[in-house]
């Protein structure tokens, strides 16, 4: 859920007009409607090569398909944001209100997918597949910890979306073989591009024959320092081992 665009839109029209009423001229249950499908929008926006003859490719295009589709003008909603301003109390019940329903429908997807998901016989991926950071995570790396004494090839791959608002610094993939020797080796894969693009991402790790494997971890998202200013989607996780 990508709560700065909401926050943006917000105060942007905000500051569009200074009207007040006893009420906003459209409902609240229609302010959440009309905000929830201008944060898709501006996800779909930032999908490079994305075009649609009726929208044009730009953000005013876009809102204004929105206002049409929902039978909202555009000043009803400038006012009806202004109104909001204007009442403190009432914008955050309408904000967590936006918030609660755009993060619901971000689950039931996540959770279809993982449901949807063939697993190949070899992933041997224990945890959740996806994640929407910062919601999941807003300072931490994201860890991994699998047990494992075979020796052969592992392999961590997932799908990664920075979207260009993300702050993470130095952002990487890491896969790390623990020896009972208290050895290791440490495999990192970096490279990510923050431009709202989903890319596929692996890294690859051979372990030592020659030495006893306690287990196979590291990070699906590390990162240098802590930040709060991520916004990554990472999703269809896979830890896959290959035998030689």
């Amino acid at each position: 859920m990508n709560k700065t665009t909401i926050k943006t839109i917000a105060a942007a029209f905000a500051l569009a007009l200074s009207s007040c009423g006893n009420e906003p001229p459209i409902s609240e249950s229609k302010a959440v409607e009309v905000i929830i499908k201008m944060h898709e929008a501006d996800a779909i926006m930032f999908v490079a090569g994305y075009s649609d003859a009726n929208l044009k490719g730009d953000s005013a295009s876009y809102y204004n398909y929105i206002f049409k589709e929902t039978g909202v003008s555009k000043a009803e909603f400038l006012e009806t944001i202004e109104w909001y301003t204007q009442h403190p109390e009432r914008y955050k019940t309408l904000y967590e209100k936006v918030v609660k329903v755009v993060n619901a429908e971000d689950d039931r997807k996540r959770e279809n997918d993982d449901r949807n998901r063939q697993k190949a016989e070899n992933d041997i991926w224990n945890l959740r597949s996806y994640y929407n950071l910062p919601t999941d995570g807003a300072t931490n790396p994201i860890a991994y910890e699998i047990p494992a004494n075979d020796h052969g090839i592992y392999t961590i791959s997932a799908d990664f979306t920075f979207y260009q608002d993300d702050g993470t610094n130095n952002p990487r993939l890491t896969i790390i073989a623990d020896y009972f020797d208290e050895t290791n080796e440490v495999i990192m894969t970096t490279g990510f591009k923050k431009d709202g693009i989903q890319r596929h991402f692996s890294a690859m790790i051979k372990t030592n024959p020659n030495k006893d494997l306690k287990q196979i971890r590291g990070w699906v998202l590390d990162h240098s320092d802590p930040t709060g200013n991520k916004h990554v989607d990472v999703s269809n996780i896979t830890l896959l081992y290959t035998k030689e």
